[in-house]
């Protein structure tokens, strides 16, 4: 699935895609260009249309600075709305290029354990050991 703004001529807009490949029980969702809430949220829901249990978001590409505290917390709210009962027990990895964006999603992260969310999630910097956090039990 991709989403996102065309960019136009000489002034180009951001764009943003989200790729999602499944791995057998992993979902594995690859982020590129300027962070754009709604296409998280687009992926996200057709994600829980056949969840797996394991997810990794690979941010890398991704610019995540710009996302508000405020709107990280609707995020939140928005991803709570969605019916989950398909994905007990799920695990999320969240891997990201700088320390400004991983500072980012751990607010996010913040934000989802205040709310209670039901998702276990964590941030890395490198896929790796991402992987090996999603594959504990």
């Amino acid at each position: 699935m991709v989403t996102g703004s065309e960019p136009r001529k000489k002034k180009a807009l951001p764009f943003t895609s989200v790729t999602r490949t499944r791995e057998g029980g992993l979902t594995v969702f690859k982020v590129r260009g300027e962070a754009n809430p709604s296409a998280f949220i687009d992926a996200f829901r057709d994600f829980l249309t056949d969840p797996t249990r394991l997810a990794l978001w690979d941010m890398r590409g991704c610019q995540l600075a710009r996302l508000d505290p405020d709107r990280l917390r609707q995020l939140v709210g928005d991803m709570k709305r969605f019916d989950h009962s398909k994905r007990p027990r799920a695990k999320t990895a969240f891997v990201c290029r700088t320390e400004e964006d991983a500072n980012v999603m751990r607010l996010l992260v913040a934000y989802a354990e205040a709310d209670e969310y039901a998702t276990e999630m964590a941030v890395f910097g490198n896929v790796t050991p991402a992987q090996h956090w999603l594959a504990e039990d």
